[in-house]
């Protein structure tokens, strides 16, 4: 699936604002948005969150209760993402209507204020903690994850994405050992033969729950990571690791992960000998990750010394 399709028929965006600039559009951005759900609505500001360095309104109704969230993009890269996210949530949406596992929260409004794209979608995370899906709810919805690809998606070389990722990096001893074990894995493994498809990027027990309608089905928000041409697994991985980083097991929760990882993965078609291959990765592309948005400098040092560096391989 190409997200970018979801921006068709909008304008460019204007040049950049400010978020101090944001400020003072609040009052009439509540009326639009107020008008849009028919009831009259409270906006706070929020914290912009990574990829999308946009700002994240929500909405409050009469009562205090919150009906929904609103990201304006600021910049065009901005903007693309919020289109993309915004292409994501909208299949997800049919495929729920066709009896799909996972659902979303709906997109509300996606249009064009003040020149750049303004999504509003349904509040996701409830206010209240819900019990989480069963593991088998869970994998059902992992796999309809999954599934949110086309071929053209998957016509490109993970393994090459991957490294251009990390020769991208700011240079530091840390990115030369990501660029070097990259090397190492696809010396070892197959990597163009790892079966591939989409993947949440954050999910885990803060961006799922059961669903209220029940039925088995898993909300699940938060999907500005979202990604295609990712080996299948990625998010059964992110969920474990997640937990683990919980459970007092920061300082070895990726060594834990590789471990874990032919267990994990055994509901996936993923060879029995590739499948600590494939958590290696999702540690390499979660260090590319972090690093990208914060800088080697303010990386966290545990990224370095305590969850990646015990699970990279040696050289035999």
């Amino acid at each position: 699936m190409t997200a970018s399709t979801a921006g068709s028929g909008l304008p460019e965006p204007g040049p950049a604002l400010t978020a101090g600039e944001a400020l003072g559009v609040v009052d009439e951005l509540a009326t639009l948005i107020g008008d849009a759900l028919g009831r009259p609505v409270r906006l706070v500001l929020g914290s912009a969150l990574p990829p999308v360095d946009s700002p994240v309104f929500h909405a409050y109704d009469g009562a205090g209760a919150p009906v929904a969230i609103a990201r304006w993009a600021l910049d065009p890269g901005s903007a693309q993402l919020l289109l993309d996210e915004a292409a994501v949530l909208a299949a997800l949406e049919e495929a729920a209507e066709r009896g799909s596992p996972l659902v979303a929260p709906r997109v509300l409004v996606l249009t064009t204020w003040r020149g750049r794209p303004l999504l509003v979608q349904e509040a996701g995370a409830p206010p209240y903690r819900t019990r989480p899906p069963a593991r088998a709810a869970l994998l059902a919805a992992e796999r309809a994850v999954a599934r949110l690809v086309t071929p053209a998606d998957l016509d490109r070389s993970y393994a090459t994405q991957l490294r251009t990722a990390l020769a991208g990096l700011e240079p530091s001893s840390l990115t030369e050992r990501l660029v070097a074990t990259l090397g190492l894995l696809a010396e070892r493994h197959d990597l163009e033969a790892l079966p591939r498809g989409a993947w949440h990027g954050s999910w885990s027990p803060d961006t799922t729950a059961s669903c209220a309608a029940g039925g088995g089905r898993v909300l699940a928000w938060g999907w500005e990571r979202f990604a295609v041409n990712r080996p299948l697994g990625f998010d059964t991985l992110h969920f474990r690791l997640t937990q683990l980083r919980r459970d007092g097991r920061a300082s070895g929760a990726g060594a834990a992960l590789v471990r874990e990882a032919p267990r994990l993965l055994a509901d996936w078609p993923v060879p029995l000998e590739d499948r600590d291959c494939v958590a290696r990765l999702l540690l390499l592309e979660l260090a590319a990750r972090e690093i990208t948005e914060v800088g080697t400098r303010h990386a966290p040092v545990s990224w370095a010394a305590d969850w990646l560096a015990p699970t990279l391989p040696t050289s035999a």
